[in-house]
């Protein structure tokens, strides 16, 4: 494997990591792999590590390439930047398939929580799209009036509306963010998991937007686990950073049922009833360990 770092912007502050798997003459039916580009969580004030290297060395597992970026949060974030960045780091992938063994049309965004809404995001406004798009626990809806006014009555203020947009947004500004709003006829197809127990990107929010691709017509999978708070990750002991609430092996094959979902949707590599042929250049090393 071979990893490769680029800079996404001019101030090197958004980075974009690949772990990249080489072809091998041993396995030329998947020297061009799918692509999957990790988008962590962090309520635009971060990006989690539990939600970033270990989702795409995963992913990486099961035959994909993958990436990660660590895209610009806090003020940083400011006139929706998240969404230009993620809309670039897609088209650098497309750009450099050929050299990152990677198919064109078969690159996947998967986010978690914040994470999650720039995965839809730039699936249905993004310049570059991706192919299709993995939702984890999604923050799908930024925006409510009754929120607002809650936070307003405890001189409080949306930390992700104002990460994204600054402080002085107007409510036509803070909806837009509201991604059910922009479901079209040709929307990307979309995979989501999330829990009933979740209170902070909640069911409802997640059902409205599911309830948004039924109307369009578009291909959405959903996936609704009774248990679990927010901030699963992989569902395991290894991105429960020792909580026990963290783990759940019910809810753990999310990640499985969503590599299902990419290769329904987008195929997977043909397997044939055919004979063994020892590829060329391995023959090549067994004859010279003979001599």
């Amino acid at each position: 494997m071979k990893i490769i770092s680029e800079y996404i912007n001019e101030d090197k502050l958004v980075t974009l990591t690949g772990y990249i798997q080489e072809p091998s003459p041993e396995m030329p039916s998947v020297s061009e792999k799918p692509a999957v580009l990790v988008l962590p969580g962090g309520a635009y004030l971060f990006t989690s590590d539990r939600e970033a290297e270990p989702i795409a060395l995963t992913y990486a597992a099961k035959g994909f390439q993958a990436f990660v970026l660590h895209y610009s949060t806090g003020k940083r974030a400011r006139v929706c930047k998240p969404l230009k960045e993620a809309s670039e780091a897609i088209g650098l992938i497309r750009k450099n398939a050929e050299k990152w063994h990677v198919k064109k049309d078969g690159i996947v965004t998967c986010g978690f929580s914040a994470g999650g809404h720039l995965s839809a995001w730039v699936g249905l406004c993004g310049e570059n799209k991706p192919n299709g798009a993995i939702l984890c626990y999604p923050a799908l809806e930024l925006y409510s009036a009754e929120q607002e006014r809650v936070l307003s009555e405890k001189n409080e203020k949306n930390i992700l509306l104002s990460s994204l947009l600054g402080d002085g947004y107007s409510e036509k500004e803070a909806e837009s963010l509201n991604l059910a709003n922009h479901v079209q006829s040709d929307s990307i197809p979309m995979f989501c998991w999330s829990t009933s127990e979740d209170v902070l990107c909640t069911a409802s929010t997640v059902i409205r937007f599911s309830q948004a691709y039924a109307d369009a017509k578009r291909p959405f999978e959903l996936h609704m686990y009774q248990y679990g708070e927010h901030g699963l990750s992989l569902c395991n002991h290894i991105t429960a950073n020792g909580r026990k609430q963290m783990v759940d092996p019910h809810a753990e094959g999310w990640l499985d049922m969503s590599v299902a979902w990419f290769h329904r949707n987008f195929g997977k590599p043909l397997v044939e009833n055919k004979p063994h042929i020892i590829a060329p250049e391995i023959l090549e090393v067994i004859n010279e360990a003979k001599q």
